[in-house]
């Protein structure tokens, strides 16, 4: 006869083969010189009860009670959400983390910044490079 504890161990050994490591931080996935390894949140519910019930219309005595013969009714319920967060990006210059969704064109802005430094930096050094040939 099953029960509620058997219940709730299928389940769980069931959401467990679900929301894995590799759910949360995915397989990492080549692409050009680089790799992209998504992150993701996962959430999950759960719930689970059961119990024995004398059947419909009849008054458990105390007779009944002691022999246990009540039918069991038991259910479990799961839901898992996975929403991807943002994706870390390997590349020969470094370790970028691009968010999955901005929340507003600030944010992406924010983001850009310092690639936008860097490019002004490398284009100012050139100029100036450019300038102590000139002065030779």
């Amino acid at each position: 006869m099953p029960s509620v504890e058997s219940i709730i161990e299928t389940t769980m050994a069931r959401l467990k083969a679900i929301v894995d490591v590799n759910t949360i931080v995915g397989e990492p996935i080549p692409a050009g010189n680089g790799v992209v390894v998504p992150v993701s949140r996962v959430s999950f519910g759960f719930f689970s009860g059961g119990g024995e019930y004398a059947p419909a219309g009849k008054v458990a005595s105390a007779a009944l009670a002691e022999q246990k013969d009540y039918p069991f009714l038991g259910t479990a319920v799961a839901g898992v959400s996975l929403t991807p967060k943002a994706f870390l990006v390997t590349t020969e210059e470094g370790v970028t983390v691009v968010p999955a969704n901005y929340d507003s064109t600030l944010d992406r802005l924010v983001g850009q910044l310092p690639k936008f430094v860097k490019e002004v930096r490398l284009s100012l050094q050139q100029k100036e490079q450019e300038r102590a040939e000139d002065r030779w």
